[in-house]
């Protein structure tokens, strides 16, 4: 089983060919919606057609970039129940926090959406910068990052930022971009995970693919069939059966299971 952390299939795919991803080899994706995409003046209209296609399908939705919603204070009327997690920024600085490649702080209206979201989605701390990241977790009830790294690269996570995180249980999204692991095979994917695994453990550990936002990937590993060969690896390596589940799956499902406990209080 594969439940992936993170996916931009919804913002590339019109709704037509949502099927081509969702009858794939994953059985939970979280749909993102990359706002950074659209148009800063239509990025509302676009993110509530968006929601409201994705809902039909039963899936985890999230929002990468809520900097659209910073005007008129229309972040306070996101109805942010509806999605699995969301966060403040892509990679640059906006009115909520600073960005991985950009400076800034977590402001006060970033604190104040993050409230917003407290009891009812989590806060992905993916796209931030190291300053933001720390503001952000201590404000954040059930933080997250979906998608990253761990080679340094200014979107990667440090080993002061994976302690932070799981010392909260939060989930890590490995993601499959090169730049940010530094792997061009499955095999060295494999690899990026065995090292996170012997330093921090097995149990925040989860996949976040980053398809669709990426052409960035190793060779053999561009879609979800491709994972077989990582599982392939790691069993190799001596990791049974539940660990590998938990990594592919047990670990992502279980926190979303925690979010959707969290709006019933």
């Amino acid at each position: 089983m594969l439940f992936d952390l993170h996916n931009d299939f919804p913002t590339v795919l019109s709704a037509e060919r949502y099927c081509e991803c969702l009858n794939g080899d994953a059985d939970e994706i979280t749909s993102v919606i990359w706002t950074s995409e659209f148009d800063r003046d239509s990025a509302s209209a676009h993110v509530d057609k968006i929601t409201a296609e994705l809902v039909k399908f039963g899936m985890p939705i999230a929002i990468e970039d809520i900097g659209f919603a910073s005007d008129g204070g229309l972040y306070a009327r996101l109805d942010f129940c509806r999605y699995f997690y969301c966060s403040l920024t892509w990679n640059y600085e906006n009115a909520f926090a600073g960005g991985a490649l950009d400076g800034g702080r977590l402001t006060k209206l970033g604190k104040c959406a993050i409230k917003c979201m407290n009891g009812k989605c989590a806060v992905d701390l993916a796209h931030l910068n190291r300053e933001s990241f720390y503001d952000a977790i201590d404000e954040a009830a059930r933080p997250i990052c979906s998608h990253t790294g761990f080679n340094g690269h200014p979107r990667s996570l440090d080993r002061n930022q994976i302690l932070a995180l799981t010392a909260r249980r939060a989930p890590i999204g490995v993601s499959v971009v090169t730049k940010f692991t530094d792997a061009y095979s499955a095999a060295e994917f494999s690899r990026v995970i065995d090292g996170f695994v012997q330093n921090y453990g097995i149990d925040c550990l989860c996949i976040g693919s980053d398809f669709y936002g990426t052409t960035d990937t190793p060779r053999d590993l561009t879609r979800y069939s491709d994972f077989d060969a990582v599982r392939d690896a790691l069993g190799s390596m001596g990791y049974s059966e539940i660990d590998i589940e938990n990594i592919f799956y047990g670990n992502a499902r279980r926190f979303y299971e925690e979010i959707r406990n969290d709006r019933h209080l």
